[in-house]
């Protein structure tokens, strides 16, 4: 299990709570929407992941859609709780968060 954020993690303390929800995972901070899949590649390479075998999860299209051709899985969740810029309010639902191959947004 692995993260990446466009943010920085928050504080010391969030980034360490983040860390071990993530189990000692890796955290990829800093990193702009439309290069998401190259962080999640990395990340993938780094531990010997299959590409096909990652699950990416984001409340914004952008970071969705750069997956597209990447061979890596990624969806769009919070689609029920959008605000008016399009961001997502309340976070995913359980229901959002499935090992579903493919691309896809709330459109």
């Amino acid at each position: 299990l692995g993260a990446v954020s466009a943010g920085s993690g928050g504080s010391g303390a969030m980034r360490s709570m983040l860390r071990g929800m993530l189990g000692g995972g890796p955290m990829t901070l800093g990193c702009g929407d439309s290069h998401k899949a190259a962080c999640a590649a990395n990340i993938a390479r780094a531990r010997g992941v299959d590409l096909q075998d990652v699950y990416f999860f984001d409340d914004k299209a952008t970071a969705v859609g750069s997956f597209r051709g990447s061979g890596m899985n990624a969806h769009q969740v919070s689609c029920a709780s959008r605000d008016v810029g399009g961001y997502g309010l309340c976070g995913a639902t359980p229901v959002e968060v499935s090992l579903t191959r493919g691309i896809s947004d709330c459109r």
